[in-house]
């Protein structure tokens, strides 16, 4: 009895330990959208983990409503984001049609970038808008900017 007692034992400690030692391989990103001009629409989201298909093709998409926007930020939180390199392309979508509408090939919306690159007339590079996730949670700010009158 004392030799199952003591394998049970054991086993449960080195489960315990084992699971102990597992990290963590996702968490949950924390953006603050500043600078946003008005609440008509959605913000919408698109991120990549990788340079192929950047910034046009986004592996993954999110849009959120504006009802939470408080002087031009709001705040929202995706969980469960692979840990590793990540861009974010971000589009303040006025009329909810979920693409960037232009005007003589001038942005008649807001956009902005994770890292917030320098302002071109053509998109960063993913490198610019890449960072590491790499913590269970783990915050950044995307600020937006308009090409046309406003902000």
């Amino acid at each position: 009895m004392k030799k199952k007692l003591f394998l049970c034992s054991t086993i449960l400690f080195c489960l315990c330990i084992s699971l102990l030692s597992q990290s963590t391989s996702s968490g949950t990103l924390e953006i603050r959208f500043i600078d946003i001009r008005n609440n008509n629409g959605k913000i919408a989201i698109g991120i990549n983990t990788k340079p192929e298909g950047w910034p046009r093709q986004p592996q993954l998409g999110f849009d959120w409503k504006k009802e939470n926007l408080v002087n031009g930020v709001l705040t929202v939180k995706i969980p469960g984001l692979p840990y590793g390199s990540i861009a974010i392309s971000a589009l303040d979508d006025e009329n909810s049609n979920l693409e960037m509408d232009m005007f003589l090939g001038i942005p008649k919306e807001g956009f902005g970038f994770s890292m917030d690159p320098p302002f071109r007339l053509s998109a960063p590079k993913f490198e610019e808008c890449s960072f590491r996730l790499n913590q269970p949670t783990q915050q950044i700010t995307i600020r937006f900017r308009y090409a046309g009158k406003g902000k």
